[in-house]
């Protein structure tokens, strides 16, 4: 254990604010306005410990009864002021502040327990539950002696004035509740020396029990009055001595390391290798590590920086050289993953063109073969028409609008459906060109909606079908396309010299759909009534 220079410093004016605080109490003794100053200058001092203890201590738990230990202490304080000084002479008032003093004294030693017993204690590690038992036995002991003037178990006045006079009886009360604030102690006491011998060098273990020491040689002196030998009062009293020792022995755990602070930094700070140096409000350096040339040069590679602390400011040298450094890493690995990602965008693309142009090829290599017995029609019919027949080139007009739309369809497939506009429009273009070959064409739609593409297309390829079939004799065809609900009617009426159609074997349904044909004849007219509907199965 290194005691650093603002801890020794720290313990010499706490001695020496102990030691003026008796001195304070003699001189002032009697003097006018001057009764209670010593117990107002305890306050004070306990209230500056109370805010280094909130800036020191780095434990939660252990800073968190360290301040409810000076807040007793000084309601202890204040309640010793109020009796003697606000109070005097109002003998009820004084009785009932009498009874409260008891409320800091049981706090005291509980909170003192709970504190030896958190010291080097995890954080993740509870305290047993009968521990809690303390406190609730300690409030009623102490709501027991509040409320004495209903039972006397604590103290009874035979002369009947209610008041500590001398004449007072101690009650079976007094001595539980005064047992068990030594017995607090005593086990707090024993509690802290244990983890003394544990975790501190055998040579600072003297440091937590010397303010025991120190109190326990006044309490036992206390009775014999030994300061009205040389003063006219005590120089400390009761409450001043309790103060001291509390605080004194907290002081002394914290600087064994018992209980972890804020301290010795200044030490750490000197052998840091970082160019530092902490300045106060004006300036003045007051730390520097031994690295620090101050004032300092900045350079190209280094940099000064400023930092505004409580009191002052640090500042300090950075080497921006590995910062350098760093960036320009960053900045060639940036570089690569560019390249890398342009590489991998422009491969992507390329990809992209390369699926599109075969799915393209798919789809025209598809087309190809969906429409080659019409393309083959047509290589026979222009060879038919090189003499110069009109009949010929009329047919393969008809045929030419069927692989346009037909091929339309194949592309437009890719989406899953197809709707009746599309069949219509189709049908339309078709039968325009049939008139070409002399015959009267019409046609309707009725209904709207789509279907599945593949029993679309079955309905067009078949309508053309008929068309091919009776081409050469047709003179009328009407064509009514009617959708209603999942279900898709073609019905054709025709005339034509000869017709021969046959259904069976000719069509197989497709995986969405089954489709009816039905043919009749009346007189010269023929008609046939295609029915498709969506699902599997016959119709």
């Amino acid at each position: 254990m290194i005691v650093a220079k603002a801890a020794k410093r720290n313990i010499a004016l706490f001695v020496a604010a102990f030691l003026l605080l008796g001195v304070l109490r003699v001189l002032l003794f009697a003097k006018d306005f001057t009764m209670q100053f010593s117990q107002i200058f305890c306050c004070a001092l306990t209230l500056i410990w109370a805010v280094t203890v909130r800036k020191r201590i780095i434990d939660d738990r252990l800073r968190a009864l360290m301040l409810w230990i000076a807040a007793f202490l000084l309601l202890q304080l204040i309640l010793h002021i109020s009796r003697y000084e606000l109070f005097f002479g109002h003998i009820n008032a004084q009785r009932y502040l009498w009874y409260a003093y008891y409320i800091p004294m049981t706090a005291l030693p509980l909170l003192l327990f709970f504190l030896a017993v958190y010291i080097h204690r995890p954080q993740d590690k509870p305290l047993p539950r009968r521990y809690y038992l303390l406190i609730v036995l300690g409030a009623v002991l102490v709501l027991g002696f509040l409320t004495n003037d209903l039972h006397f178990l604590a103290k009874s006045f035979p002369s009947g004035i209610m008041d500590d006079n001398g004449q007072e009886k101690s009650g079976p009360l007094f001595y539980i509740i005064n047992g068990f604030i030594y017995g607090m102690y005593a086990l707090a006491f024993a509690v802290i020396q244990r983890k003394n011998h544990r975790y501190v060098a055998r040579k600072y273990r003297w440091l937590t029990a010397l303010p025991l020491l120190l109190g326990a040689i006044y309490f036992i002196l206390y009775p014999f009055e030994i300061g009205y030998m040389f003063f006219p009062t005590r120089v400390w009293q009761i409450g001043e001595m309790l103060d001291f020792c509390i605080a004194a022995m907290l002081e002394a755990c914290v600087l064994t390391g018992m209980i972890p602070a804020n301290r010795g930094y200044e030490t750490l700070f000197a052998a840091a290798e970082l160019p530092a140096v902490i300045l106060d409000g004006t300036g003045a350096p007051v730390y520097q590590t031994a690295a620090a040339q101050y004032p300092f040069a900045e350079s190209e590679n280094t940099k000064r920086v400023s930092h505004p602390i409580q009191g002052g400011s640090i500042e300090y040298l950075v080497d921006m050289s590995q910062v350098r450094e760093l960036n320009r890493q960053i900045e060639d690995a940036t570089q690569q993953i560019e390249t890398r990602n342009a590489y991998i965008a422009e491969e992507n693309r390329i990809k992209q063109e390369r699926a599109e142009l075969e799915t393209r090829n798919r789809l025209y290599e598809r087309v190809s073969c969906v429409v080659r017995p019409q393309l083959e029609q047509i290589d026979a019919l222009l060879r038919a028409a090189e003499g110069g027949g009109k009949k010929e080139l009329a047919k393969v007009a008809v045929l030419k609008a069927y692989i346009k739309r037909r091929s339309n369809m194949e592309l437009l497939a890719a989406a899953g459906m197809l709707t009746v506009v599309e069949l219509a429009s189709a049908v339309a273009e078709s039968l325009d060109y049939v008139r070409l070959c002399g015959a009267n064409t019409a046609w309707g739609a009725v209904g709207t909606g789509s279907f599945p593409a593949d029993m679309v297309i079955a309905a067009y390829e078949q309508i053309e079908e008929i068309t091919e079939e009776s081409l050469d004799t047709l003179s009328d065809i009407i064509v009514t396309i009617r959708s209603d609900m999942q279900r898709l009617t073609v019905r054709m009426m025709l005339e034509a010299e000869s017709f021969s159609y046959e259904t069976d074997g000719r069509w197989q349904d497709g995986e969405s759909f089954s489709r009816k044909v039905s043919i009749t004849k009346e007189n010269q007219d023929i008609i046939i009534v295609l029915t498709f509907a969506e699902g599997g199965g016959r119709t």
